[in-house]
């Protein structure tokens, strides 16, 4: 066997070097990195025709890493999706750069160059595929050369005239993309030495579907030249070898083309230029670099992206005889003979096929098995090397042996410092439960072992691991090695505790609401009524003092219900444009008599246009709230900062933060320089009457409150902390362009008259209500609810000068109920009694048509000019 193979091999030495062409020793090739930046996405053909040239320019490059991005820019020409593309070439490419970048057509050259600073400073740079290549393309870049994109339809239209003789007009066809408009111009300049032999024509802006039945539609004798259409009028992307295989389809005529990757797709043939072509001059000059050559003394490529090539198949069908063409011309699809090829080389390979039979039949069968066993672990290492996810391969014993690049990115620790190292000190102590499970075990039932780990990454911080750990047996079903399989799900965890913990104080919020509207019922009757009879009780006497002092209590009560509504969303009782530059001017005017001396308060408004929609005295609180955390935190002094601006916040970054819309918002931000929150207390400050102060020095309601009252104007907040730093806290709140509408004082009410019907299911609140509307001089009836409210209105029709409604009811609610009363009297006139704010699903009933609103718990003062407002406009 073994002289058998040297007998081969020293014959296959002697062929190779008797072989004319073919040289007698190799020489010694470049190795090293490249990074292919294409402009369009995977499966475009013109795309792939790149691809496939750049992997045949590269083949004399050994131990090559090739790698290969998309910018996928025809489906997705946006600046945001060039961003993305930036962050994701900084992270898997950032600290590991190519020796050589490719890029592919203009965006992905206009990309290169844009982001060379960032992503690719000192990296060569060849291009290819670049239309209209003029030498200002490359804004003065330096170590930039490539492959400039020919195209030839003079050349094309020439043959195709000259093999129908008979053809008297040509119908070009062309879309109105940047690309097709500028090949539509060079195809004006080309026709003009043919104005004599044919009529031409241009196709219009137009769907695919009109293309093809005006192709039909076309006589006799002419001839289709089939330039770029990628995207027709109604911007319906469609890949050159469908739109011409699908021309071909609906019109027997002759069709040329203008790109190689369309021959064998319903073309005859022309000038072609060649995707595959372009890549392989392109992969040629990056062999060049990467043995030593500059790119800077590379000149670009230019006039050598074409080759003239026909569909025999096309030829046949319009009996065009091969003698017809030109010298050298390519033809495919050819049915051909081993004669047709060099004639030498045929029998000499016959010869050596004769001498080297024996060999091969010794030979196949072991070169089979290892050229499959090469193949799939050619194909298992690449899979592992270019996989997303981290995978480490370990001994028995926990030893690394093996990481892959995604390892490195996810935990910091490359290959070259993660070989030999345990396990359990790069990934934790956590993952030991595999190896001891293993001993326990013995090795029987152990399958692979599943868990979500956090782990420290190299520079510290935290990475959120979900892992998957299986054995690897061996022959006699021992463990040989284990393979550690990581997902990093680091920002898919910071997510959903934002998710958890913004439900968390939605469902607080939601008790909150509900305990605040109950208990601003029990205080109306308790505000109300020792505010109507204050003034009955005698001067100085022991009642009037309790009554006074039931009403403080009651007021410092309703205080806290407010507090709640704001920290539940139901607090906005406002909805007027507020300019936020001269709520924090106030504030800062404010807190500056107050604060200590060792604090400096500056402010810094990097807008003029700072107006929002909400409830002025709201968004004070916010301020002034946050203004007072950030002034208890700085017990020693410091800086207390206030800052304005407007961002436009997109989707994606609002992913974070549930229920906001994207657009513009005014951003406002307090800083203070103090003692910071502690990352374990970051999850429950807005959480109401929680706090860190000391007893006595804090409620636990202030940022509750903000929390609240901003989640109420549609907006959402940010907390920002480092121990010993201070903390910043940014509101972000939707902007608008509303005009502020001027606001006059009202007059109080003098005596009314009329009757007034009070529905509500509190008989505490209905008793109050009817007294004070008695003392201002009305007629009261009271109902309990909508049922009873509605029957009494059917009864008593146009009787009710006005509806005092409550919001919340059993059964049918206030919304509800007013749309019943509106069905039976369309003119019927009512206002709003709630315990909630002015916003939600209040400001919807109010919407439907009531006049005004009144909120619980009030003085009788409030309800009386309530009334009297909502009466003062009635028509006569």
């Amino acid at each position: 066997m073994k002289a058998s193979r040297l007998v081969i091999l020293m014959v296959l030495t002697a062929v190779l070097v008797a072989m004319p062409g073919l040289p007698a020793t190799a020489l010694a090739t470049p190795s090293g990195s490249v990074l292919v930046l294409n402009s369009y996405q995977q499966g475009y053909s013109w795309t792939d025709g790149e691809v496939a040239g750049i992997h045949n320019g590269l083949y004399d490059v050994s131990g090559l890493r090739l790698s290969v991005e998309y910018l996928d820019w025809r489906r997705f020409p946006t600046q945001q999706n060039l961003d993305q593309v930036e962050k994701l070439l900084q992270t898997r490419y950032g600290a590991d750069k190519p020796d050589v970048l490719i890029v592919t057509d203009n965006p992905a050259l206009d990309f290169a160059l844009d982001r060379r600073r960032s992503l690719f400073a000192g990296v060569p740079i060849v291009f290819c595929g670049i239309n209209n290549y003029q030498v200002s393309l490359l804004r003065g870049a330096k170590d930039v050369t490539g492959v400039a994109e020919e195209i030839d339809p003079a050349g094309t239209l020439a043959l195709a005239l000259r093999l129908h003789a008979h053809a008297t007009s040509v119908y070009v066809i062309t879309d109105f993309t940047e690309t097709g408009l500028a090949v539509r111009r060079t195809i004006e300049t080309a026709i003009s030495e043919f104005r004599d032999r044919a009529a031409f024509t241009f196709s219009p802006d137009a769907t695919v579907a009109e293309v093809m039945d005006a192709v039909a539609k076309l006589p006799s004798g002419t001839i289709i030249l089939a330039a770029p259409f990628l995207r027709d009028r109604d911007g319906v992307f469609t890949d050159m070898p469908e739109f011409t295989a699908e021309l071909a389809r609906h019109t027997s005529l002759p069709i040329y083309g203008m790109y190689e990757h369309c021959l064998g797709q319903g073309i005859v043939g022309g000038v072609l230029t060649s995707a595959e072509l372009e890549g392989t001059q392109a992969g040629e000059l990056v062999t060049r670099i990467l043995a030593g050559a500059p790119a800077s003394s590379i000149p670009v490529v230019t006039q050598r992206s074409t080759l003239v090539a026909f569909d025999w198949l096309k030829l046949q069908a319009f009996s065009i005889p091969l003698s017809s063409l030109p010298v050298g011309a390519t033809v495919i699809n050819r049915p051909v003979t081993i004669l047709d090829t060099n004639r030498r080389l045929v029998f000499f390979t016959i010869l050596i096929m004769a001498m080297l039979v024996m060999g091969i039949v010794f030979l196949a069968i072991n070169d089979l098995r290892r050229e499959r066993a090469e193949a799939k672990a050619l194909r298992l290492a690449t899979a592992i090397e270019q996989a997303a996810d981290a995978i480490a391969i370990t001994n028995p014993d926990g030893i690394v042996t093996y990481v892959n690049p995604a390892f490195g990115h996810a935990t910091g620790f490359p290959e070259a410092e993660s070989r030999g190292h345990d396990i359990r000190g790069l990934l934790g102590e956590e993952v030991a439960v595999p190896l001891e499970r293993r001993t326990e075990e013995h090795l029987t039932t152990y399958d692979s072992w599943k868990k979500k780990i956090t782990s420290v990454r190299k520079d510290g911080s935290a990475v959120e691991l979900d892992l998957t750990v299986s054995p690897v047996r061996g022959p006699g079903d021992e463990v040989a090695n284990y393979t550690y399989v990581g997902r990093d799900i680091t920002q898919e965890a910071a997510l959903e505790e934002q998710l958890r913990q913004s439900q968390k104080l939605e469902g607080i919020g939601l008790l909150a609401g509900g305990v605040a509207h109950d208990f601003n019922n029990i205080l109306t009757g308790i505000l109300g009524y020792a505010n109507m009879l204050e003034p009955d009780a005698a001067p100085g006497s022991t009642m009037q003092q309790g009554l006074h002092v039931i009403q403080q209590a009651a007021e410092r009560a309703a205080e806290l219900t407010k507090q709640l509504l704001s920290f539940a969303r139901r607090g906005k009782h406002q909805n007027t444009t507020v300019d936020l530059n001269s709520t924090v001017l106030e504030v800062v005017s404010l807190i500056t008599r107050t604060v200590n001396k060792n604090i400096t308060v500056t402010e810094h408004f990097d807008t003029d246009q700072a107006a929002v929609l909400g409830d002025p005295g709201q968004l004070q609180q916010v301020v002034l709230n946050l203004a007072i955390n950030g002034r208890d935190a700085m017990p020693r002094g410091g800086s207390l900062t206030f800052r304005t601006w407007r961002q436009i916040l997109d989707a994606e970054q609002l992913m974070a933060h549930p229920g906001a819309e994207p657009g513009m918002f005014v951003a406002l931000s307090v800083k203070d320089s103090g003692v910071g929150i502690e990352k374990k207390n970051l999850r429950r400050i807005f959480e109401p009457f929680f706090t860190t102060k000391d007893t006595g020095q804090g409620t636990g309601m202030g940022l509750a409150m903000v929390y609240g009252i901003v989640k109420a104007h549609n907006g959402f907040i940010d907390v920002g902390s480092d121990i010993g730093k201070g903390a910043t806290f940014t509101v972000y709140i939707p902007a608008t362009d509303i005009i502020p509408a001027t606001v006059y004082a009202a007059d109080l009410p003098g005596k009314g008259h009329g009757r007034i019907l009070i529905v509500d299911d509190e008989e505490v609140v209905r008793k109050l209500a009817r007294e004070m509307l008695h003392r201002a001089g009305y007629d009261v009836v009271t109902v309990t609810g909508s049922t009873e409210a509605v029957a009494w209105y059917r009864t008593h029709p146009h009787e009710a000068d006005l509806v005092i409604i409550d919001m919340v009811m059993p059964g049918k609610d206030g919304q509800e109920c007013f749309k019943a009363l509106k069905a039976i009297d369309p003119n019927v006139r009512a206002i709003l009694s709630t315990g909630y704010g002015l916003d939600g699903h209040a400001q919807d009933t109010l919407d439907a048509g009531m006049v005004g609103y009144v909120q619980k718990p009030y003085h009788m003062e409030d309800l009386v000019t309530a009334v009297a407002d909502a009466l003062a406009d009635r028509q006569p």
